[in-house]
């Protein structure tokens, strides 16, 4: 139960108590803070009956207080313009110092700045400001300005007002924690939603519907993640494979890669070639693209009939094969800008030639340069000699490349999203 007034420190009627409590319950009716603050002062002035009233708040470097709200017929015009450095004027002394003060000659009073009067045309005469005070610290401070129907503030007015302050900056306080609560709980459930998006729009490798056997990890560094695979079976012989990495993680980059794989969907069913659909998709991209946002890409096609693979990179690192004799060889695919950067950027391809029992291992950076708790990291050396043994499926040669990657990160900090995809050529190929 919140401590609504401290009587054995300051001493106050019935009635001034009555009227605390009061406005206790009123202040304490939102949680919105914005609400709350207009809440607070619509009532500050009636507190100690002045003319204008107004609320100043430390901003996140504690350096200036920020004039949030004011009433009164000139001091609406106070509302988000001015700033205050902790220590100048009124004001900034008590936020200083932390101690209420009465200033009923502000004339006098070498602490007054007089800027605030010149730009708003406002007279200040008599000044009474207190501390917002939480968790020992201050947070704030409260003002009232000019008595009405009397010449000076108080000693009462000021135990009043600072009985008062103490239950706006709880009030205050409670209002902001609610509100970052909010904003987590509704960035967890954006971040869930994302992922189910994200992870709907992965392909379902567990079925063999692939005329090359297939498969992937995707692990992301957060919630959701920026890299990305997608499988597109062309025709009986023929398989459309891609991997890549979108610039910077979360949710940005989730939204970014369910429109870029959205178009490469579209695309792929049309163009026939890597070279074809990485200019279009480029374009398509760099259109849309927001933020500075773009993704590297490698885009493969497999054509068992034809026993070629048509090859074409936009950034992306190159792949590895390893033959059916074991030899482990690095594909080097002609480079080509990042998609989403500029539009009309060329990209070329390449074609192998395939052959029977080879083994393909695609991979993002997030493989290549995860580092132990030591710092090192894993490289594309290592990655090639995890693939020296032999394996009998795509499926396994992804759980050891995985559990490999995880035997030398040996628990550290993963830093970015970590995608493997690997195709595997049946042992036997169709005739032309």
């Amino acid at each position: 139960m919140l401590k609504l007034f401290d009587l054995s420190g300051r001493k106050c009627s019935v009635h001034n108590l009555k009227r605390i409590l009061d406005l206790n319950a009123k202040i304490n009716s939102t949680l919105k803070i914005d609400e709350l603050l207009s809440l607070i002062m619509s009532t500050a002035a009636g507190v100690v009956n002045s003319e204008v009233a107004s609320l100043l708040l430390l901003d996140d470097e504690r350096k200036h207080l920020v004039f949030r709200v004011a009433l009164g017929e000139k001091g609406g015009e106070l509302v988000e313009k001015f700033r205050v450095k902790v220590g100048e004027g009124i004001a900034g002394h008590v936020a200083q110092k932390g101690e209420a003060v009465i200033v009923n000659d502000t004339a006098h009073d070498p602490r007054f700045a007089k800027r605030f009067d010149k730009e708003t045309g406002f007279v200040s005469k008599a000044i009474l400001c207190v501390p917002l005070t939480a968790k020992g610290a201050v947070t704030g401070v409260l003002e009232a300005i000019n008595p009405v129907g009397r010449a000076k503030f108080s000693p009462a007015d000021l135990e009043l007002f600072q009985a008062f302050a103490d239950q706006a900056a709880i009030a205050v306080e409670n209002a902001k924690l609610h509100g970052e609560i909010l904003k987590q709980e509704k960035a967890k459930q954006e971040l869930l939603i994302a992922r189910e998006i994200q992870q709907n729009f992965l392909p379902d490798l567990a079925a063999p519907r692939f005329p090359v056997d297939i498969a992937a990890r995707n692990i992301p560094a957060l919630e959701v993640s920026g890299d990305f695979y997608d499988v597109m079976p062309l025709s009986e012989s023929r398989t459309g494979v891609l991997i890549a990495d979108v610039s910077g993680k979360g949710v940005p980059a989730a939204l970014f890669m369910v429109n870029a794989i959205s178009n490469f969907r579209f695309l792929a069913s049309r163009l026939a070639s890597p070279a074809a659909l990485l200019p279009e998709l480029n374009n398509r991209l760099a259109k849309s693209s927001t933020r500075g946002m773009f993704v590297t890409l490698l885009y493969m096609v497999f054509d068992l009939r034809q026993k070629t693979l048509e090859y074409a990179s936009a950034g992306h690192p190159a792949g590895i094969v390893r033959t059916r004799t074991g030899s482990i060889e690095e594909l080097a695919p002609p480079g080509g800008l990042p998609l989403g950067l500029v539009e009309d950027a060329g990209y070329s391809q390449d074609v192998r030639t395939l052959s029977a029992g080879e083994t393909f291992v695609f991979y993002t950076d997030g493989i290549s340069e995860a580092r132990n708790r030591q710092g090192e990291e894993y490289t594309l050396p290592r990655l090639k000699h995890c693939l020296n043994a032999p394996r009998t499926s795509a499926e396994n040669y992804a759980a050891a490349i995985i559990s490999d990657l995880g035997a030398f990160t040996q628990g550290a900090a993963q830093h970015d999203d970590i995608t493997a995809l690997v195709v595997q050529v049946p042992d036997a190929l169709p005739q032309p």
